[in-house]
């Protein structure tokens, strides 16, 4: 199931690419296109902090969790204002859209540290039970 997804994905993106590149060349780039490679871009720009982040910082799961959410936060509203989809009338949608993601992320991150642990501890009882025979 896991190589389905991957490859799913990968197929997805690669077809988004075909379809974006033919797109631009044809018409320019059009307001849905532009509103997705902005989409990219910010999430290439959340990628690069979450990984400085996790090499750089050490802090306890729950407090990890916390400083990420407010950092990244602040990035998607300064990125946002840049772009023009804050205004200062509606800013704190970004709390909401960084909120509803954080908790879809960490609830696929506890799933697969899960399957992680099950994996390793299957590993373990084997390497056990062989070493008792």
């Amino acid at each position: 199931m896991k190589k389905i997804l991957k490859d799913t994905f990968l197929l997805a993106a690669l077809m988004i690419l075909s379809v974006f590149t033919i797109s631009i060349i044809w018409s320019g780039i059009t307001e849905e296109i532009g509103l997705v490679l902005k989409l990219f871009l910010l999430a290439f720009i959340l990628s690069t902090a979450n990984f400085l982040f996790d090499e750089y910082v050490s802090l306890s799961i729950i407090l990890n969790y916390i400083v990420k959410y407010f950092v990244i936060t602040g990035i998607v509203m300064l990125y946002g204002f840049i772009v023009g989809w804050f205004y200062p009338s509606n800013f704190w949608m970004a709390f909401v859209y960084v909120g509803v993601v954080l908790i879809l992320a960490y609830s696929i991150d506890s799933f697969r540290a899960k399957k992680d642990i099950e994996y390793i501890n299957a590993k373990i009882a084997g390497r056990s039970s062989k070493e008792e025979n």
